[in-house]
Order: C-alpha cells, then structure tokens, then sequence
C-alpha cells in the first residue's frame, strides 16, 4: 500500500500531510486542522468557540486565563453553541459571495472555490475556513481541511483544536491522501473557468452563476431536468430545478483556461435528439 511506512505512525502522516497542503497551496500563514466531513468539521469548531466563549466570560470574575489567550475572531458567531457554515459559492445557481459577508454570518466554506480560480482571493481574505479536499484539490474523499489564520487565533485556541483533532478516525483519508499526491498525474488546482452561456436551440436557456466559475449552472423545469442521466460531469437537481455542468482542467496555481466553449457544447448534445443519454466519465 502506498506511504505503508506511514501506516504506523498516523500523528506523523498527518503532519506530513499538513507540510505539503501548505506548500503546495501557499497556506503558511494558517495552522491546518483535518476533519472526516463537513458535519463533524461544524461539530468540533461550534464546541471549541463555545468553551472559548465560556472562559471569556469566566474572566470578568477571575483572572485564569489573559485576555489575549482567549482571542476569537469577533466575526465568528455562535448562536446556542452552533456555527453555521456559509457557502463562498453559492449553489446551485453558482453565485459568488464576498468572503467578508461569510464572515460575518458564519464559518466559511470555500469547498467550491479551494483550488480553483478562486483560490488566491480564499488565501488572501480569509480567516478561518473548512473545504472539501475531493473537489477540485482531486484528493480522495472523507477528508475536510479546517485552516485557520495564525496570527487571528490564540494558541490556546489552536492547541484544543488539535487535541480534538487528534481523537478523529483520519488515519485512511490521510493515507490515500498522501498517496494520491505521490501519483504523477496528480495536479494541484482546477483551473477551468466558464464565462456566461446562452442557447437558443435546440432549447431556450441562459446560465445563472458567476462569470468565471468552474462550471456553469441552469435553471430549468423538471420536465426538462427529467429527461436527462446522470453523468460525472453532470449534477442534476430534479426538485429544486436545476443543472450544473461542471469543467475541469488540471494544472498550476495561476493559469486559467476558459472552457466555455466545451461546456457549451456539452449543454447543446443534452438536449439534442441522441444526446440526453450520453455520459462522461
């Protein structure tokens, strides 16, 4: 099995893996966490900002603990010991958010912008944030990056983390990881972009998301969404009435290759005669 040295030794493995995440994505201004999922990701970040809530208000009664080693970013909120996780983009319809706005409402998600087009303004503005690896970093699944801005959190808030951290069943995801980023054809970022799409025929529609994302996302009845089968490049939404098409093309951090006119054609073959069965794999 690929890294087997490492099968033993899991705490190494994620550092490990913690080194060339922040390598490769330029995140050395972030302490870097690993959850299994979203959900638990929310679980262990809600808990560790309502006991660093708890302690700062213990400390208008006692003085355990300085005032800046209970630092948290005022624009993380917590309502009832809950976080929310804000999308920076917005699906389905694909709109773009200002990560400050994120920010201010929740934790943000950048799972569809992390190591795409978007990646530059994520490690530029951010201050805390949780992705999904197995999007456009092409790492397997079970395997969510919770990052943090150093200099913004204190290291008693980063150290609980790590402890929480360290209880987690990681070791699988973090292997396959670290094997997956050994592989020759591995490739950082996605780097696709799409500009906005228009069709006539064969049916009428126009692309709602932002111009530039990695993908394009439709709007269109049930009817329509009806006819088509699933495909790797497809997301169909049949109850909430839309179609995402996404595009990819592997490289480095700073290129962008508009696909428009692939995705374009893409979307004309669905809805032509022959065309609502085919697949990408």
């Amino acid at each position: 099995m690929a890294f087997h040295s490492w099968a033993d030794r899991p705490f190494e493995a994620r550092d490990r893996l913690r080194t060339l995440l922040s390598r490769h994505y330029r995140l050395e201004q972030f302490d870097l966490f690993f959850a299994p999922s979203l959900h638990v990701a929310r679980i262990l970040l809600s808990q560790l900002f309502l006991r660093q809530e708890q302690m700062r208000n213990q400390t208008r009664y006692a003085t355990h603990y300085p005032v800046t080693e209970l630092h948290v970013l005022p624009a993380v909120p917590l309502m009832a010991g809950n976080i929310n996780f804000i999308a920076h983009v917005e699906l389905p319809h694909g709109r773009v958010r200002s990560l400050l706005t994120c920010q201010q409402q929740g934790v943000v998600d950048v799972s569809e912008s992390f190591a795409s087009v978007l990646h530059e303004e994520v490690i530029a503005q951010a201050g805390l944030f949780v992705a999904r690896l197995d999007h456009h970093a092409d790492l397997p699944g079970g395997l969510v990056l919770v990052a943090l801005r150093t200099a913004d959190f204190s290291t008693l808030v980063r150290s609980e983390l790590r402890l929480f951290e360290q209880g987690l069943p990681l070791n699988a995801p973090v292997l396959a990881a670290l094997g997956r980023v050994r592989e020759p054809d591995w490739r950082l970022y996605n780097h696709a972009r799409v500009e906005a799409i228009a069709l006539n025929a064969p049916v009428l529609l126009a692309s709602s998301h932002t111009p530039g994302m990695p993908f394009a996302s439709f709007s269109l009845p049930q009817t329509l969404l009806a006819t088509l089968s699933p495909a790797s490049d497809l997301e169909i939404g049949l109850q909430q009435g839309y179609l995402l098409v996404r595009a990819s093309q592997r490289g480095g951090a700073r290129r962008q290759t508009n696909l428009t006119p692939q995705i374009l054609s893409r979307v004309q073959a669905l809805f032509s005669p022959g065309g609502k069965s085919e697949k990408r794999e």
